[in-house]
Order: structure tokens, then sequence, then C-alpha cells
């Protein structure tokens, strides 16, 4: 939780020196801001894929990595500096009530026609994601249509409960079913995307946005998309 709070204080700051900094340069025919609230899903890597590998005493074999789709919200706030540069402030939450599995199988030779193999099933249920976002965000403003690309970096809280099963078939077989438990982490993230505003009046419009996203450490892979109403404030 400390380096949660940490983060929610970073971004707290850099929006008031930007707010603070921005107000002298913006250009009289750009919005001094804008707000996007809407829609978001998460294609979220939960657990990555295995690695496999084998030599005359052991093989490894992994399934691909664990994926599951999750819903929830997306909200950010623009500072324009002009038409074209904005500082963006990104959160989001994404949920899912569901889990995904990874199995990971590994042989060993125990001697003369003997052999064991080891099954652990890595399992993630019940994931809680929220991403903080930062960074800088570049618009071509087209009539109606405004296209924008940006680059933003930030903290993952990732909350999920996570279990292993493991089994054993060959000499002495075994199986253990482990308990699952709760975990949460914070980690640093990127946010890589872009996206399309459709002005539907003055100061609103509707945007479409997706981004690829990694998190745990840059680690994981992700997909996001969002979809809801922008407001354009002091334009």
């Amino acid at each position: 939780m400390r380096y949660f709070r940490c983060a929610s204080v970073l971004f707290v700051v850099c929006n008031l020196a930007v707010l603070v900094f921005s107000v002298p340069v913006l250009a009289e025919d750009a919005p001094k801001a804008e707000i996007f609230a809407g829609f978001s899903y998460g294609n979220y890597e939960l657990i990555p894929g295995s690695s496999s590998f084998s030599n005359p005493d052991e093989t490894i074999s992994g399934s691909s990595s664990a994926r599951l789709g999750l819903y929830g919200w997306n909200g950010s706030v623009a500072v324009n500096m002009n038409r074209w540069f904005s500082f963006a402030t990104d959160f989001n939450g994404l949920y899912s009530g569901s889990s995904a599995s990874n199995t990971t199988k590994e042989t060993l030779t125990c001697g003369p026609g003997c052999t064991e193999t080891i099954t652990i099933v890595d399992v993630a249920s019940r994931p809680k994601v929220h991403n903080f976002l930062f960074g800088p965000q570049f618009s071509y403003p087209r009539g109606k249509i405004r296209p924008f690309a940006h680059f933003l970096l930030g903290m993952e809280h990732l909350n999920l409960t996570r279990s292993e099963n493991l089994s054993s078939t060959g000499p002495g077989f075994t199986s253990i079913p482990a308990l699952p438990a709760s975990a949460g982490d914070n980690e640093f993230a990127v946010a890589v995307g872009g996206g399309l505003d459709y002005s539907i009046k003055h100061n609103l419009a509707w945007r479409l946005e997706s981004d690829y996203l990694t998190g745990q450490g840059t680690a994981q892979n992700h997909i996001r998309v969002s979809t809801g109403l922008v407001w354009r404030l002091g334009k």
C-alpha cells in the first residue's frame, strides 16, 4: 500500500504542476481541458505462459498464458498546451468474477524404466485491476474528427485470488490441492495507444480508444478498449 499511496500523491502533484504552468501557453482555439468518462474492456494476461524445454533427464512443457476478459470503467483528464499537445492523466478499474489457469508439466527420469510427471495448475480468480497513468498526448484536429495518440507511465494495482494445485504420477503418487490465497500488488505500468474523438456539438464529443498495456513490472501484456463521452472545458 505504501507504493500505492506514493503513486497517488505523485499524480496529484503532476496535475497541479501542469495546471499552473500550462495556463499562459494555452492556444486560444483549444479547450483548456478535456474530461473523458466511459466504459472499458480489458483482455488481461493474469499468468504469463510457461516456457518449455527438454534434456535427457527432464522435460518441461507449459500451456499458453492465462488470459481473461475484464469489464469496468475508464476516465482521463487532459490539460491542453495547444491544439495538438496536452498532458493526460488516465485512471481505470477492470473487474471479473471468473478465473483463468495455466498448466505446467515436468517429467523426470527417476531410474531405468521409471519416470515421474509433476503437474502444476496455477489458477488466478476474481481479479481487480486499477491503473493510474500520466503522460503526453498528441492530437490532430480535422473538423469533427480528432485522432490522438499517447504514451503513459504510472502504477498498476492488481488484486486477485491465486492458488496452485500440484499432482504427481509415478512412484509415490501424490496430489496436493493448495489453499487459495488473496494477493495484492503494485507495479510499474506503461500504456501506449490512442483513439478518435468525434464532435457531437461545441463542447461534447464521443471517444473510441484502444491501448496496449504492460504491467506487473512490464512482464505481462494486456489490451484495453474504452468508449464514452468527452467534455471540453473552456472552449
